[in-house]
């Protein structure tokens, strides 16, 4: 093939591209080679979603919404291809891993097609709820989705050879901001970043390094940031925490290549998490947006001077010498919005009582904030109606965890939730955008859920930073900032758990905050795991950390739970909320990842 050839047609396929990029909000490659694009846009007011789906190849191509755990059998697929200038779409369920049979209902609208350049393009929309029984709901928070493609078009629609090329990814498709709607003109940027640091041979590593701010000269927003990943450390590099850190440092070492966060002798700024956190990123995350009337404020006479960047390694694999420069991105801009933005963090206490019995199908923490740990600053608020409004999350829990919600409780009402991911991927942790912000009110408490499962663990995994621990939190972006309030609420029974050891281990000694099940060789039984889960079920009180101590509150009873949400679907009168198995439970096991650092040196 000529050269010029080889020309026009790298033209028309990037012309493909931009005219997709510019017709769709939303734009995702499903795989690292980028031989499957997603485009999609989201209709809220028809609850509809308009996907276009781009593969290198001229045969068949496959894409469908997987049960949440990435595998085909128990997916909702299409499979379409383009012949003799014709497009084809067909509606499947994979019953199994064989190949998927054609549904009796056909739920997907086919918009249009394209083959050229080597590459096939399929368009077709869907509703969020189809109503059909073998097609999986669209939902907010993480979607894994499952695609595939074959070089040769099928000769029948119940004859077409295996896929060649095929994978799985999750991605968040109804929680997304459409970037294209975003002026980021005149926008300045700077890097928060580790300087070259050989990253530590063992599985989990916390690294903290202290780097100057820029000087500002007057007051600034930071609108946007994004991950900066040194190239080749995608797998490793696993979440990131940005802290404000107040104080004179005038010791220059201390802003050299930075040190290990949880070796006590080497950490002298154990206090910067005390402060707000500026920026926050998990693996899978992309660019974060603030909304335009909000931004993060900088440049201030109150603002830092310096910011503590806390990046996690997670490192299997124990890989020796790898050298790392990874860290944020931050945008901002002169041309200020109407409020301050913050970050807080609800969730479960990393304490020593924070555990989780092995050989569990479905195991509930819950983390509570207490209205009183906040109700001066909300009465403090200068929106017309006082409080917050709570605009976008990031959920974190570590390998056990399958699923994660926000709960909002007003005077005893259960609100909308907050926030909740039904699929939590442990390697896909993207911020949320709400479709409608949270209005949290003075006397409002909250309270966060994980579901976690353990039936790969042979011991008890308790609450901590490691990656085989455990976390339980949400960190969640909101305006107008709380001036001097902290940025962590979290929580802990204890009660249930000393009585739960008393009970069934009188041998083993238990005071304070330890928790001698943790070092004991103990087989757990069913008999066992019922104790503990009925005595957290029927705890009546917490301790709460977000005064900087302790303090006992009672938990809060909810009289009017959230009505159930109506659905269209004929069958249907109506859809309860989703529920991650289990009942209503509280135990023990995370709070904020950095916070509760605080925690584990105050408690442990």
């Amino acid at each position: 093939m000529s050269s010029s050839v080889l020309v026009v047609l790298s033209v028309l396929v990037s012309a493909r591209a931009a005219v997709l990029s510019t017709e769709y909000a939303h734009y995702a490659a499903l795989d690292p080679k980028e031989l499957m694009k997603l485009y999609w846009t989201v209709d809220w007011d028809q609850e509809t979603v308009s996907f276009a789906v781009e593969a290198a190849t001229t045969g068949w191509v496959g894409f469908g919404i997987s049960s949440g755990n990435g595998k085909m059998a128990g997916s909702d697929v299409v499979i379409g291809w383009v012949k003799d200038s014709k497009g084809y779409l067909t509606d499947r369920f994979a019953d199994t891993q064989s190949f998927p049979p054609l549904d009796k209902e056909n739920n997907y609208d086919f918009t249009g097609s394209e083959e050229s350049g080597g590459k096939t393009v399929l368009k077709f929309n869907r509703k969020f709820d189809t109503c059909d029984l073998r097609d999986r709901k669209i939902e907010e928070g993480t979607t894994k989705v499952v695609f595939a493609y074959h070089s040769e078009d099928p000769t029948t629609e119940d004859d077409m050879k295996r896929h060649t090329f095929r994978g799985s990814k999750s991605i968040l498709l109804l929680n997304n901001m459409d970037k294209k709607q975003v002026n980021e003109t005149g926008w300045k940027q700077f890097y928060i970043t580790n300087r070259n640091i050989t990253v530590p041979k063992k599985r989990t590593t916390y690294w903290c390094s202290l780097i100057q701010m820029p000087d500002f000269h007057s007051k600034h927003h930071i609108t946007k940031f994004e991950p900066y990943v040194t190239p080749g450390n995608e797998g490793i590099v696993h979440h990131l925490l940005v802290y404000e850190c107040h104080g004179n440092f005038s010791n220059a070492t201390l802003y050299g290549p930075g040190f290990d966060c949880h070796e006590t002798a080497n950490m002298p700024l154990r206090h910067c998490y005390g402060y707000s956190v500026v920026g926050a990123w998990a693996v899978g995350g992309t660019a974060f947006y603030y909304p335009p009337k909000a931004g993060y404020p900088v440049g201030t006479s109150d603002s830092p001077k310096t910011l503590l960047l806390e990046l996690h390694y997670d490192n299997p694999q124990r890989i020796e010498g790898r050298r790392d420069s990874s860290g944020v991105r931050f945008y901002y801009t002169s041309h200020l919005r109407e409020y301050d933005a913050g970050i807080m963090s609800v969730g479960e206490g990393i304490t020593k009582l924070a555990i989780i019995p092995p050989k569990q199908e479905s195991w509930l923490a819950v983390g509570y904030c207490p209205k009183e740990c906040y109700q001066d600053y909300l009465e403090a608020s200068e929106l017309p109606k006082k409080g917050i409004k709570v605009f976008a999350v990031l959920l974190h829990t570590h390998l056990q965890g399958r699923a994660t919600w926000t709960k909002h409780i007003r005077n005893g009402v259960e609100l909308p939730e907050i926030a909740r991911d039904d699929h939590y991927d442990f390697n896909f942790q993207d911020i949320q955008v709400l479709r409608k912000e949270a209005h949290v009110k003075p006397g409002d408490d909250l309270i966060h859920f994980c579901k976690y499962q353990t039936m790969d663990r042979d011991k008890l995994v308790r609450a901590g930073i490691s990656t085989t621990e455990e976390m339980c939190l949400n960190y969640m972006f909101y305006y107008p900032r709380m001036v001097n309030a902290s940025a962590y609420c979290s929580s802990t029974l204890v009660k249930p758990v000393h009585d739960f050891i008393k009970k069934n281990f009188p041998s083993l000694n238990v005071t304070g905050w330890s928790n001698p099940l943790i070092e004991a060789d103990i087989s757990w039984t069913k008999e066992l795991a019922s104790d503990l889960r009925r005595r957290l079920d029927e705890a009546e009180t917490y301790l709460s950390y977000c005064s900087g101590r302790p303090n006992t509150y009672p938990i809060p009873k909810i009289t009017k739970p959230l009505p159930p949400r109506r659905s269209n679907c004929p069958e249907q009168s109506t859809l309860h909320p989703p529920t991650v198995g289990g009942t209503f439970s509280v135990t023990a096991s995370c709070s904020t990842a950095i916070f509760l650092l605080i925690s584990c040196f105050v408690f442990l």
